[in-house]
């Protein structure tokens, strides 16, 4: 039953490591590093592919689909989502286009100080590292983070088999 699971999920998770592979590359042609609504797309648009793949696992276990199981969907399709993202980043800013860091890093900044007031004056802005320690750092707090996305709607989703008596 879990390899079913399994297999869902990671269908399911490449589409959704295209899908934000796409916006990923996109974002950074357009150098719209400071896009509040791209970056709100960054995030939502996971959720709903692990929703998806825990809809589609459940679908293919005759609708019951533990709590375990639901879970198990949601954190691989995050994985290979999360995974494709980490690499692609990585590649792009700090391999294939060094340059591109100094200018995500002036738009942030700008953002930041566009936006001090709203934030009592705090200093907000730190300077990115781009180094593979930190992006494997994000990788993880990422998955991490959306677990408790896929732990919720797990709740949500499952339908334990009958015990027979």
């Amino acid at each position: 039953m879990d390899q079913i699971v399994k297999k869902n999920s990671f269908i399911i998770g490449l589409i959704g490591a295209i899908a934000n592979l796409a916006l990923v590359i996109y974002i950074w042609q357009i150098q719209a590093f400071s896009s509040v609504s791209l970056g709100i797309a960054m995030m939502i648009l996971p959720i709903p592919f692990g929703i998806a793949a825990q809809w589609w696992s459940k679908s293919s276990l005759n609708s019951y689909l533990s709590l375990k199981q639901g879970v198990l969907a949601f954190f691989l399709c995050m994985l290979v989502i999360f995974l494709v993202d980490f690499i692609a980043n990585y590649l792009i800013y700090v391999q294939i286009d060094p340059g591109a860091q100094a200018i995500a890093e002036k738009a942030t900044e700008e953002f930041a100080q566009k936006n001090e007031n709203a934030l009592a004056n705090q200093d907000v802005f730190k300077k990115p590292v781009y180094s593979l320690g930190s992006y494997f750092t994000g990788f993880i707090s990422k998955l991490l983070f959306y677990t408790i996305f896929g732990i919720l709607s797990s709740l949500i989703f499952r339908k334990e088999v009958p015990k027979q008596a």
